[in-house]
């Protein structure tokens, strides 16, 4: 019998909850999966019909340039555009120039993919670069096949056409037939998280039991909601001119779903004050039809006053109840944030610092080593070998591992699937409407996956550009079945090639940063504890809180995207004495610290009015004593030090103990009371397990294999 406790169990189980996760509809996917097919479909017509040729080429570019929105679509295809024309240009004074001399033209090729990987790595226009790259690196594999010149013009230029008309189709399609506006998706957004805090409160209200929320959902709707913001204040002067009101609204709806996820742990089923919780669901409703039809929101006053807490599930209510009265009270706040730093257009070390020039010349070297073995084999079908040494060509050894992963599984599953319909299906097709009747679905579940996060979206761009290369070679269906196998073993190849060459010549490896990631995360969380106790008005506060618990989520998401990376790095366990500690387990634990921090925040929010200044200084001095502890870890994070006692909170917590109830000087409830007693000594624990989890994880430094 297997246990549930067997390592195999456990990962089958992260793993397929993680793919559940990804696969998981939201707000924006559909309307992406049927931007995609749109444009798929117009490309797939067009080209047979004008026969346009590398159509596969076309679908792929259809995937790379569609983005989320429509403001980012425009500027990735105006930016496709430059790029795909410059390299073209690159390309074709490159076959002029050297043209019947292999020799000259392997080293003019070699000195323009140097350039073009070099100036990707320093530049924010790097994009030009790597376009020169892949177009040259494409444009050397096929002089093995065919060493005419005006063949080659030709079919560059066609390749320019073939490239940029599905960049116009993708533009139209995007910002005039189904556009994506990044104001609409934000407020799909607010009204998806305001869906699961009405879930909960009907729950309660019924008395059924409350459906699972999670502490990820915290996380990924918070920074979904500020990057929505953020596009929309860039494409909307409306959005600009009132993004302090739309944090606050931002900052409302956080503050409901956090409490939704709180009253989602609080055991009990039977229905518990009815009359407040039908109050909440019709102040959530209000707010619904607020952020739909704009209108000004207000909220019943008997909502928050006179209501006393007597237990954990009255203090969720009440912080509930608090958060609508603040929004409603709310006026649109002017956006008073400073000019931002400008950051340069080129790196400022692009001439001093070694590391552009080593990631440059691996990639090279790589694409080299693949194309020299493809000539000597004399297996053209792999030309995808040395194509896919510039593709998975990133920063760090793991994202480029990770990356290289990615290609493979999206390549290997649309060649399956390749495989599949050119055994079966491909015979039985005679016209174009039974293509597409075909192929759509094919590219729409690839569609699903790329419109997902950016941890596999990656997959449905290779999965569809796989699928469309061995299916749409030529300007008939193909059913050259070794073109599919040449295709992937050309990109194994190609990633180990990569693999090797990155790991061994001058690796750019991740782990030692992540102690440094993994200080600041702690940092933040101390900040988030600190957040509002400088005094100023009561806008100054809530304004610090959500940008200190925007800067938590952000470096608990930013860790966990790295750790991801140092995972795939070849070796990591041995290089890296960092990633020894059980990091999955750590940053569930600083999930659950940063959560209790903020909680603590919202419960000293609601009853500060009425909490007495002996019990509010008490409390003053516990926050700051755990910020004070939460430093000191960073600081042992950063230095790898363990000799030193942590700071203790046994002082502040005896504080709370010595002062009893009758003796407080505070209008709040003896429920209200001890539910904030019940958040320090929550926050206490959660401190000491990061510190006992750190002092049993970290090991003494590994010697790199």
């Amino acid at each position: 019998m297997t246990s549930f406790a067997e390592p195999g169990f456990l990962v089958s189980t992260r793993l397929g909850a993680l793919v559940r996760n990804e696969l998981a509809p939201f707000p924006g996917r559909m309307n992406a999966v049927w931007r995609y097919l749109l444009v798929s479909a117009l490309v797939i017509v067009i080209s047979m019909t004008l026969q346009v040729p590398a159509l596969g080429l076309s679908l792929m570019i259809v995937f790379f340039t569609a983005r989320d929105n429509a403001p980012l679509t425009l500027t990735t295809c105006v930016f496709s555009v430059i790029g795909t024309t410059f390299a073209i240009g690159v390309a074709l004074v490159l076959l002029k120039s050297t043209m019947g001399y292999p020799m000259l033209c392997l080293l003019g090729a070699a000195a323009i993919l140097f350039c073009g990987i070099y100036f990707m790595r320093i530049s924010k226009f790097g994009q030009l670069g790597y376009l020169a790259a892949i177009v040259v690196c494409y444009s050397l594999t096929m002089l093995d096949v065919v060493n005419d010149p005006e063949f080659m013009t030709r079919f560059l230029l066609w390749i320019w056409v073939a490239t940029v008309y599905p960049i116009l189709i993708t533009a139209l399609v995007n910002l005039i037939l189904l556009p994506a506006h990044p104001e609409q998706q934000l407020k799909e957004e607010l009204l998806r998280q305001l869906d699961d805090v009405e879930r909960q409160l009907e729950a309660r209200h019924t008395g059924s039991m409350p459906p699972p929320l999670g502490l990820d959902s915290i996380e990924q709707g918070a920074l979904a909601l500020y990057r929505h913001l953020s596009m929309a204040t860039l494409a909307d002067p409306a959005y600009r001119r009132d993004r302090g009101f739309h944090l606050m609204v931002i900052t409302t709806v956080d503050r409901l779903r956090t409490a939704a996820v709180r009253l989602s742990r609080l055991p009990g089923t039977d229905a518990e004050r009815p009359e407040w919780l039908s109050g909440l669901r019709a102040a959530c409703g209000d707010l619904r039809q607020t952020l739909a039809g704009d209108r000004p929101f207000r909220v019943d006053p008997a909502l928050v006053a006179d209501r006393m807490a007597e237990g954990p599930v009255d203090a969720v209510l009440q912080e509930m109840g608090h958060a609508l009265n603040a929004l409603a009270e709310a006026e649109s706040l002017p956006h008073a944030a400073g000019a931002a730093a400008r950051e340069g257009l080129i790196a400022s070390d692009w001439l001093s610092n070694p590391v552009y020039g080593q990631f440059a010349l691996k990639t090279v070297l790589a694409g080299m080593i693949c194309y020299l073995f493809q000539a000597a084999v004399q297996w053209p079908g792999i030309h995808t070998a040395p194509m896919t040494c510039f593709i998975v060509a990133l920063p760090s050894l793991g994202a480029s591992s990770r990356r290289g992963t990615l290609r493979v599984i999206g390549c290997a599953l649309g060649s399956m699937v390749t495989l599949l319909i050119t055994v079966c299906l491909i015979p039985h097709l005679d016209t174009i409407t039974g293509l597409l009747l075909l192929t759509m679905p094919v590219i729409a579940a690839g569609a699903w996956i790329a419109a997902g996060s950016e941890r596999f979206s990656y997959i449905g761009l290779q999965f569809v550009f796989a699928f469309s290369l061995a299916l749409f070679g030529k300007f008939a269906p193909s059913t050259n079945l070794p073109e599919i196998r040449d295709r992937m073993v050309g990109i194994v190849i190609g990633v180990t090639v990569s693999m090797l060459i990155y790991s061994l010549l001058w690796p750019e490896r991740e782990g030692s940063e992540l102690w440094a990631m993994l200080a600041r995360l702690v940092r933040s969380i101390a900040g988030l504890a600190r957040a509002g106790g400088g005094g100023g008005t009561e806008a100054d506060r809530m304004r610090d809180l959500a940008a200190a618990r925007k800067e938590g989520w952000s470096r608990l998401a930013a860790n966990r995207d790295m750790e991801s990376r140092v995972a795939l790095e070849p070796g990591w366990q041995y290089a890296h004495d960092a990633v020894t500690v059980d990091l999955q387990t750590w940053f569930a634990q600083a999930q659950e610290t940063l959560f209790s921090v903020h909680w603590l925040q919202a419960l000293l929010h609601d009853a500060g009015p009425e909490l007495g200044a002996p019990f509010l200084n008490t409390c003053e001095q516990f926050r700051e004593d755990s910020a004070r502890r939460l430093d000191q870890l960073a600081e042992r994070l950063d230095t790898r030090s363990l000799d030193r006692a942590p700071v203790s909170l046994s002082a502040s917590l005896a504080a709370f103990d010595r002062q009893s109830l009758p003796e407080l000087d505070s209008a709040a409830s003896p429920g209200r009371i001890q539910e904030i007693v019940s958040a320090v000594h929550a926050i206490n624990e959660r401190i000491a397990q990061l510190n006992a989890h750190f002092a049993s994880g970290a090991q003494p430094t590994a010697e790199p294999r």
